[in-house]
């Protein structure tokens, strides 16, 4: 009975043992592809292309969601605040200053997400 139990505890702690070092990668990869999603964000930006922004800020927002899931960071909590700032800025209008505006909140939060690697 006790072997029993000691075997699944140990077939448990290898498995989560080996998972590990891959959720580290993926939280590496999330972060990289929020920083890539926010600079595309950045390019459709000084384009004043105001939807191609928001949905490339919409993509980095949940990217970093799932790196700030895998390993939390106040840099990445900032970057997703000034993501969704990005966002309500551009969504929605045609208004330059308020794509520029956008494009200056995307460009904060490409300096946080930097910032977490």
């Amino acid at each position: 009975m006790m072997t029993r139990r000691l075997m699944i505890a140990l077939a448990v702690c290898a498995f989560t043992a080996a998972m590990t070092p891959r959720m580290a990668m993926a939280s590496g990869r999330h972060l990289e592809q929020a920083i890539e999603e926010t600079k595309e964000a950045i390019h459709e930006g000084r384009r004043d292309e105001p939807a191609s922004l928001v949905e490339h800020a919409v993509n980095a927002i949940d990217h970093a969601h799932a790196a700030q899931k895998a390993n939390p960071s106040d840099h990445v909590k900032s970057g997703i605040a000034h993501l969704k700032k990005a966002v309500k800025w551009a969504k929605h209008t045609h208004s330059s200053r308020r794509v520029a505006k956008a494009t200056k909140e995307a460009e904060t939060a490409l300096t946080h997400l930097e910032a977490a690697k």
